[in-house]
C-alpha cells in the first residue's frame, strides 16, 4: 500500500495561459504514486499535471539531495565542495559582468552559497534565497545573507536588484509563472534575469521517444523523485518571459555530450539514444536548436 502524499493537479499552462494541457507520454513513479506529464499545444510547455506540494515537496530537498541528486545527479561531487565549482562560478560571474558589474545580485536557490561568496569577493552586493534549511545553513556559515524558504517568504523589496540569477532552479519551483513574475518585480529597470537550466525534453532523442511512446500508447517512466515540475523549451521560456513583462535578449542552447543513459533502458534503447545524442551535439552547436541545456537572459524594460 502506497503512502499518502500531498499533491495538486495542474490543468492549464502557466507559461502562456492556455486553458488545456494535452497528455504527454512521460511520467514519474515515486513512492508508489504516478506523476504524469502534460504538454501545452500552444507554447510547447511541458509540466507534471500531478505535482508534489507542502511537506511532500519539502521532503525531497533534504541534505541528501545536495550530496547526491542535485543537478539531476550529473555533478561529480556534492554541492558543499567549493573547489569543484570555483571555475564554473568564475565563468558565471564573468558572464554577469557583461550586463552589470558589481551591482546588487540576488540568487534564488543559492544552495550552499559558493557563487554568492565568490561574487561578494568581486564587489557584488549579494543576497540569497534557499528553500532547503540544510543548504542555507551552510551558506550562512560563509557569511552570505540568505533567506530560508520560498521566494515569497523572503519579502524582498521591489526593484532592489540589478541581476537575479537562477541556476537549475525554475524547473523545481511550485509555480513557475508566479516566480518569474516576482523576479520581474524585484529587478530594477534595465536589470537582468539570468537563467540557466535543463530543457531535457527538447533534444532530438527525447522528442522522438515521446512521439514513439505516444503512438504505441505507452509512457516513458522515470523511477525517481519528481524533481522537475516543469520541463521547459525555448519557446515556452520566451512566452513566460513575455507574459511577466521581460524581454529575452539572449537564448543560448547547448547539448551535453552523450554518456551513460539514465533510467531503466534496454541495450538497444541506450545505443539509439547515444547515437542520436552524438549527432545532436554538432547540430545544436551549429543551429542553436535541440539542446538539453539553456542560458536565457531577459531584461526588464526601462520606464
Amino acid at each position: 500500500m502506497s503512502e499518502k502524499l500531498q499533491t495538486r493537479t495542474i490543468t492549464h499552462c502557466l507559461a502562456c495561459g492556455a486553458e488545456k494541457l494535452e497528455p504527454l507520454a512521460m511520467k514519474y513513479l515515486w513512492r508508489g504514486h504516478e506523476f504524469p506529464a502534460g504538454s501545452c499545444p500552444w507554447c510547447d510547455m511541458r509540466s507534471l499535471t500531478v505535482q508534489p506540494v507542502g511537506e511532500t515537496l519539502a521532503s525531497m530537498y533534504s541534505a541528501e539531495y545536495f550530496e547526491v541528486d542535485f543537478r539531476c545527479g550529473r555533478a561529480d561531487t556534492n554541492s558543499f565542495d567549493e573547489s569543484a565549482f570555483r571555475a564554473e562560478n568564475a565563468g558565471l560571474l564573468d558572464a554577469f559582468e557583461t550586463y552589470k558589474g558589481g551591482g546588487r545580485l540576488l540568487e534564488i536557490g543559492c544552495a550552499s552559497g559558493w557563487l554568492l561568496k565568490h561574487a561578494a569577493e568581486r564587489g557584488w552586493q549579494v543576497t540569497g534565497v534557499e528553500y532547503s534549511a540544510d543548504a542555507a545553513a551552510h551558506a550562512k556559515q560563509l557569511g552570505v545573507d540568505v533567506h530560508v524558504g520560498a521566494l515569497e517568504d523572503a519579502k524582498l523589496p521591489a526593484g532592489a536588484f540589478d541581476l537575479v540569477y537562477m541556476g537549475d532552479v525554475l524547473e523545481h519551483v511550485p509555480d513557475c509563472h508566479d516566480t518569474a513574475e516576482r523576479v520581474a518585480a524585484l529587478l530594477a529597470p534595465g536589470g537582468h534575469f539570468y537563467l540557466r537550466g535543463p530543457i531535457t525534453t527538447n533534444t532530438l532523442a527525447r522528442r522522438i521517444a515521446l512521439q514513439l511512446y505516444a503512438v504505441a500508447g505507452g509512457s516513458i517512466t522515470l523511477h525517481e523523485p519528481p524533481y522537475h515540475l516543469w520541463e521547459f523549451t525555448p519557446t515556452s521560456l520566451r512566452r513566460l518571459m513575455r507574459r511577466v513583462g521581460l524581454k529575452v535578449v539572449e537564448m543560448r542552447e547547448s547539448k551535453i555530450p552523450p554518456g551513460s543513459a539514465g533510467g531503466r533502458k534496454r541495450g538497444v534503447q541506450r545505443a539509439l539514444m547515444a547515437a542520436l545524442d552524438a549527432g545532436n551535439v554538432p547540430l545544436t552547436n551549429a543551429f542553436n536548436r535541440w539542446g538539453d541545456r539553456v542560458v536565457m537572459v531577459a531584461e526588464k524594460p526601462r520606464g
